[in-house]
C-alpha cells in the first residue's frame, strides 16, 4: 500500500503547475501543517482525569474531541484534502476565472471553480485502476465511501 501512496501523491504532485503560490511545495507544507494539527488534538484534562472504565473514556474522549481522535478515515480525509486542495490550480481567483469566462468556471456554475476543479481531477486520479489496493484501505463499504467523498468535499470547499 505504501507504494499505491506514494504513485497517488506523486500523480497528484504532476498535477499541480508551477506558479509562484497554489503549487505542490505549498501543497506539501498544509498537509504537513494539517497532519501536525491532527496529532494535537487532545481532549481536556477533566476528561482525562475522569475515573471512567476504557468504553466510557472512549466515548468522553470521542465526544471531546468531535469524533476526530477516534476516527481514522476522518484524519485521513483531511490529511489529504490538505494535499490536493490546490490541484491544477490556474494561480489566479475564482473571481479572475469567473470574469475570464473561463471553460472551468462555466462547468462548475461559477461557484468554488478551484477547489472543485481540484476535488475533481484528485478524485478521478484515486478511481483510477492503479489505486484499488489504496482504496480499499480507506474504505471497505459504500457508506465509508460516500462519508470519505463528503469529507473530502467538504474539507476543500
Amino acid at each position: 500500500v505504501r507504494v499505491r501512496v506514494r504513485l497517488y501523491v506523486s500523480a497528484i504532485a504532476a498535477m499541480h503547475r508551477d506558479n509562484p503560490f497554489h503549487n505542490f511545495e505549498h501543497a506539501s507544507h498544509v498537509t504537513m501543517s494539517v497532519s501536525k494539527l491532527l496529532a494535537r488534538i487532545v481532549a481536556p484534562d477533566e476528561v482525562l482525569n475522569q475515573e471512567e472504565d476504557a468504553a466510557n473514556m472512549a466515548a468522553s474522549l470521542h465526544d471531546h474531541t468531535y469524533g476526530i481522535t477516534s476516527d481514522p478515515l476522518t484524519q485521513f480525509g483531511c490529511v489529504l484534502s490538505a494535499l490536493i486542495h490546490d490541484t491544477d490550480h490556474a494561480g489566479v481567483s475564482n473571481f479572475q476565472l469567473v470574469k475570464e469566462k473561463n471553460q472551468l468556471a462555466q462547468f462548475f456554475k461559477e461557484k468554488s471553480v478551484a477547489e472543485q476543479n481540484s476535488i475533481l481531477l484528485a478524485w478521478e486520479k484515486l478511481m483510477d485502476p492503479r489505486f484499488e489496493e489504496l482504496r480499499r484501505c480507506i474504505y471497505s463499504e459504500p457508506s465509508e465511501l460516500d462519508r470519505f467523498r463528503q469529507l473530502i468535499v467538504n474539507n476543500v470547499l
